[in-house]
């Protein structure tokens, strides 16, 4: 395969498109014609207009504190104090008597309604058009990860726009308080797929889409951008949907506070115990409203958050568990033919899990993905250092320029290995975004070194695939450097796995590869200091076995006597010791296989007899019996044989005199000394 159909190969791995100007453009346009449509559809339906005697067909809301009507010259007109007999909120199903003071003022605010003017209508169409072209060049900023996609442009605009739909519904055909739409949904689904980054933009944009409901109310309008803002911010962990109810729920309380602080500021007084024994019918009161906006915008998120799954392409738990099973055929491969890869990947695995659930990241995806990553390996095994295991290197009769050709390939293979497969392209981004567009140093400084004859470049030499675009696969770049790299450490000591994986981040950071994740600094740190913490705990230190330390029939403190058997869990090896003075002289036994002679080692089926050795046919007898005095008489093979004479004689000296002499092979003193 050549260099140029190569790099066309990486480029095209990618199938998700990203949003463009040009597309982002078109979304905005398309989504606030419907929004204006949505704000106003009860006005293309001329049934819907409200007459005196008859039913209101619709829920007719009037702006808070804005109109009532006065007589001059037969005109009506609209002061900015409120009306003190008529209602704000005027349910489906009333009748109005002619004449009356509220018929006047349905009447007057129908007639400035109706008909549609062209040019209110190029107001809100301008307004929402704005809104939609700023969330759109937002979401494609280079930080923001998989917002910038298309589907996932398209989700929120969706989302946003089902929210207005129905809560229109609600405001049509209830007399519910406005209160009570389930505004904060939008942010929540956002944030919960696409990250906190997008929060406050996503909650700004469906506030003034909701506001737009109710006639552009101010007070509303707070409400609703506190309460999205607030159920983002007590959003917990991403792995359960359950966690939005919760949000929503936590959510509930702040709107109910916003309201509150609204009242006063707009209204200036308050008096909520009025508000609930007036309006005895709980459906009326506006403090209920607020709590139960929280909880339904949380219901709403956790039922609509599957259908959102799909059009973002995330892949479910469901799934991700069924590809975390090693019997998976491309697993199985991947084990049979390269098992060094294999370990490689599932040693990344528990890095990789361990860094992102620091940060509150999708745990089991970056594990499923450490899995996959390198699967391309299998196909051609022998092209990777870890595989070779000590035999022949291909790389020996390559030039450095296709050596790293070959290398490329596996990107290209595993990502066909996984699409053929049908595996979700959120585990098969993992497969070409690990190296991102990383230089392949070691066959670019041995092209330097065999004088690069062909003039190649850096470029010639580097992946020509994609940077990684989420926390979790930047994590994934991370941390396969890091597992490699940490293999060659002479020292496994914690300031030396936090040298090296310093220097990788550092490294990463300056080639730009984590340019278009949302990781930031503060999680780069949290990142880095857990793999540390793991390092230290994948290569820890261990104390021997007992039948590791005796192997040689010896303990850690004895010392071995010339001509001595060397006993292994008690059995002679056939072997003697040479009187060197220490145990490195003798080759290291394995119980459990065989003796120094070749003869195998009956052993018991359980490990315990092997592992725990009986400490007395191995460990030096203790020196007891030797120093303290037998019962019987002395055995006569002293030093000096002792005279027969001082054995009869009675001693008269004090009794420690006598007891000294009494040691077994210790001379008695002789008559013509004791007599000196």
């Amino acid at each position: 395969m050549d260099d140029r159909t190569l790099r066309i190969l990486m480029r095209n791995l990618r199938t998700r498109a990203y949003t463009s100007v040009f597309s982002g453009t078109v979304l905005a346009l398309v989504f606030a014609a419907l929004w204006v449509c949505t704000q106003s559809v009860e006005l293309w339906v001329p049934s819907s207009e409200v007459k005196d005697g008859v039913e209101a067909p619709v829920t007719v809301r009037l702006p808070g504190n804005y109109f009532r009507i006065t007589m001059l010259r037969n005109e009506v007109h609209y002061l900015a104090t409120a009306s003190s007999t008529c209602p704000n909120v005027f349910p489906r199903g009333t009748k109005f008597s002619a004449g009356t003071e509220c018929s006047k003022v349905l009447h007057a605010f129908e007639a400035a309604r109706r008909p549609i003017r062209p040019t209110r209508l190029l107001g809100s169409f301008a307004l929402f058009l704005v809104v939609g072209l700023l969330l759109s060049a937002y979401m494609r900023r280079a930080v923001m990860g998989r917002a910038r996609w298309f589907r996932c442009q398209v989700a929120v605009f969706v989302i946003l726009t089902v929210m207005a739909m129905g809560s229109k519904v609600i405001l049509l055909f209830t007399g519910l308080p406005a209160q009570i739409l389930p505004v904060a949904m939008v942010p929540l689904l956002a944030t919960y797929f696409l990250g906190r980054r997008l929060s406050f933009c996503v909650a700004f944009a469906a506030a003034i889409v909701a506001s737009s409901l109710v006639n552009f109310d101010v007070g509303l309008f707070l409400i609703y951008l506190m309460t999205g803002v607030a159920s983002v911010v007590v959003l917990g962990s991403r792995r359960r949907t359950r966690v939005l109810v919760k949000a929503g729920a936590m959510a509930a309380w702040v709107a109910v506070v916003s309201t509150l602080v609204i009242t006063l500021v707009f209204s200036g007084t308050l008096d909520i115990y009025d508000d609930m024994t007036e309006h005895v019918d709980p459906r009326y009161s506006i403090w209920l409203a607020a709590l139960f906006s929280g909880i339904g915008s949380g219901l709403a998120a956790m039922l609509f958050a599957p259908i959102i799954g799909l059009m973002v392409d995330e892949v479910s738990r469901g799934r991700l568990l069924d590809l975390q099973d090693l019997d998976h055929p491309l697993l199985t491969r991947l084990r049979e033919n390269a098992p060094s890869t294999w370990e490689h990947s599932r040693a990344m695995a528990n890095l990789a899990e361990a860094a992102t659930h620091a940060i509150g990241g999708n745990a089991l995806l970056i594990r499923v993905g450490a899995y996959y990553h390198d699967v391309g390996k299998s196909l051609r095994p022998e092209y990777f250092i870890e595989n070779q295991g000590g035999g022949e290197n291909p790389h020996d009769k390559l030039s450095p320029h296709d050596s790293a050709r070959a290398i490329f390939q596996h990107v290209v293979e595993g990502t066909n290995m996984l699409r053929d497969e049908v595996v979700p392209e959120d585990v098969i981004e993992f497969a070409y975004s690990h190296h991102g567009t990383g230089l392949l140093e070691f066959f670019w400084h041995k092209n330097l070194a065999d004088g690069n004859s062909q003039n190649l470049t850096e470029d010639d030499f580097s992946y020509h695939g994609h940077r990684p675009t989420t926390r979790e696969t930047g994590i994934l770049m991370v941390v396969d450097a890091i597992e490699a790299a940490a293999r060659t450490v002479d020292h496994p000591e914690k300031s030396a796995f936090e040298s090296l994986v310093q220097r990788i981040v550092f490294s990463k950071l300056a080639q730009g590869q984590l340019d278009e994740t949302s990781l930031t600094v503060a999680d780069l740190r949290i990142v880095s200091n857990n793999i540390v913490d793991t390092l230290v705990g994948m290569y820890h230190a261990r104390i021997k076995y007992p039948w590791q330390t005796e192997s040689t029939g010896l303990t850690a403190n004895s010392t071995p006597q010339e001509g001595s058997p060397v006993v292994v869990d008690g059995v002679d090896t056939g072997m003697q010791d040479t009187g060197t003075g220490g145990s490195s002289q003798h080759p290291v036994i394995d119980p459990l296989s065989q003796t120094g002679n070749g003869t195998p080692v009956p052993t018991e089926p359980t490990p315990e007899p092997v592992r725990e050795p009986s400490p007395e046919p191995v460990r030096e007898p203790t020196p007891e019996p030797v120093r303290e005095p037998t019962p019987e008489p002395p055995i006569p093979e002293p030093v000096r044989e002792p005279s027969p004479e001082p054995s009869q004689t009675t001693f008269t000296g004090p009794a420690p005199t006598a007891q000294r002499n009494t040691e077994p092979g210790v001379p008695s003193p002789k008559p013509d000394e004791k007599k000196n």
